[in-house]
């Protein structure tokens, strides 16, 4: 009797062992839900930060100095006729402060080509609405321009003229335009350059543009100056050329001229590295129908006298009017570093 009570005991003492050892611990769970954040939701980045409760004796680190963004330089590309006093005017600087800038350049021994480094700084953010501009506009009152006169070639292409006016005191130079062309609900944009150099006060030439094909045939197109600089008065790269005499003729339709001439540098002890004669063809109501460049691109000497012969051939209606204008760049040698 005592033995199976002993027994017993076991077997009850070992069930409450398996019995405890499967039982899983219970999950501690939290009543307590956190409340949402008030507050308007903002795409990120923000331009306000929100702000972040901070616990009680926190001490703010030293705030890093604000990195704002590092203009581009502004460098210019010497072109034929450059020196370091032509350069600075351009920009409203003095030829000190631009020779500063670069220390390395030789101002009697500059080539064409050559990167000179404009110690202006340009703006970084412009306003709303506004264009950044890495180079200064020259002027607010420059040569008007003038709704382009354009052309369907037999490629499909399209030849687009730009009479540019300079009813400034002045010449300019460098003078270029950007003509947009939208058709079919698509914009294209090309730039158009004037066949001469110089515009000088009170004369107007085309500039060119010409579109790739294919052009619809249904087309709007506008046109904005685009960069042009001023010419100081003392300047003195480019050299008179006097018209000594000057023939147009034209053929039976009026769609054609053939232009002859003779012309002289006139200023003494002046030689020319070139001379370049342009003639633009009008018709009747004033629009460009053609424009034509003769070239003669070697030195000529002091007084020299040349002939040039050239024929216009006219994109749009009959040729009313032929104008014709000249110029030549003296002949600058480089003077050989110290």
């Amino acid at each position: 009797m005592r033995k199976f009570t002993t027994f017993g005991v076991l077997a009850v003492v070992l069930a409450v062992i398996l019995l405890i050892s499967c039982t899983p611990e219970p999950v501690a769970t939290s009543q307590t839900q956190t409340p949402p954040y008030e507050g308007t939701l903002r795409p990120y980045p923000s331009g306000t930060a929100t702000a972040t409760p901070l616990p009680t004796g926190y001490n703010s680190p030293t705030p890093s100095p604000t990195i704002t963004p590092t203009p581009s330089p502004v460098y210019y590309e010497v072109q034929l006729g450059d020196d370091m006093y032509s350069i600075a005017w351009r920009y409203d600087l003095s030829p000190a402060e631009v020779m500063t800038a670069n220390p390395s350049i030789n101002p009697r021994a500059m080539s064409v080509g050559m990167q000179v480094l404009i110690p202006i700084t340009p703006t970084l953010e412009p306003t709303p609405g506004e264009t950044l501009e890495a180079t200064p506009t020259p002027s607010q009152n420059g040569p008007e321009i003038i709704q382009p006169d354009c052309y369907p070639d037999a490629l499909g292409g399209l030849w687009c003229f730009v009479l540019v006016e300079n009813e400034e005191e002045t010449a300019v130079e460098n003078l270029s335009a950007v003509v947009t062309l939208e058709a079919d609900g698509e914009a294209r944009q090309e730039v158009a350059i004037m066949p001469l150099n110089l515009l000088p006060p009170g004369q107007s030439l085309p500039l060119i543009a010409y579109f790739q094909p294919p052009v619809s045939e249904n087309y709007e197109v506008a046109a904005e100056i685009d960069f042009f600089l001023p010419v100081m008065p003392e300047d003195d790269r480019y050299i008179d050329v006097a018209m000594i005499s000057q023939n147009v003729e034209y053929s039976e339709d009026l769609r054609t001229a053939h232009v002859t001439g003779d012309l002289r540098l006139s200023e003494v002890g002046a030689e020319a590295e070139y001379l370049w004669v342009i003639a633009t063809a009008f018709d009747a109501d004033g629009n460009v129908v053609a424009v034509r460049r003769w070239d003669a691109n070697e030195n000529l000497p002091s007084g020299a006298e040349l002939s040039y012969e050239l024929t216009l051939y006219s994109l749009g209606g009959a040729i009313d009017r032929v104008e014709v204008m000249a110029e030549a760049h003296r002949l600058i040698e480089a003077t050989p570093s110290e």
